[in-house]
Parts: C-alpha cells; sequence; structure tokens
C-alpha cells in the first residue's frame, strides 16, 4: 500500500516537473524558424519538416519540437 502510494507521488512529481508544452499556428513556427508560412505548408505536403499537430484545419506546431529540429540540423564547420 505504501509502495503504491510513493509510486503515484513519484508519477506526478515528474508530472510537475515538466515543462508546460506550448503551440505555436504555422505563421508563428516558420517566424520561429526563419522561414515563410508557404515553406512548412510545402514541407507537411511532402511529410518534411518538423512534426506538427492538426487540430480540425488548424495546424500547431509544439516549440519543444520546433527546437529538437533545429537541434538536429545543426553542422559542425569544415576546417
Amino acid at each position: 500500500m505504501q509502495e503504491d502510494i510513493l509510486a503515484r507521488l513519484d508519477r506526478i512529481e515528474a508530472l510537475l516537473s515538466r515543462p508546460p508544452v506550448e503551440y505555436v499556428d504555422n505563421d508563428n513556427a516558420a517566424s520561429f524558424l526563419g522561414l515563410q508560412p508557404a515553406t512548412l505548408e510545402i514541407w507537411r505536403s511532402r511529410a518534411e519538416g518538423p512534426t506538427y499537430v492538426k487540430v480540425g484545419k488548424k495546424v500547431m506546431y509544439a516549440v519543444t519540437d520546433l527546437r529538437d529540429w533545429m537541434e538536429a540540423r545543426k553542422k559542425r564547420a569544415l576546417l
């Protein structure tokens, strides 16, 4: 019983320690990435670009996904 309570408290603590997920629309995501909004629209039609969520007709991007997508594309300069 006590172990179950402690496990539940650990799960609650883990959830509370996560930063809130912030979502932005297509225009703001494009601005964040330094792109034109149409670029993201084209990429979505080709199944490219950052991960997105569709809510009805509205396309939303998690800021954390945009950051992760950019981080994955870091390149080191050749010397």
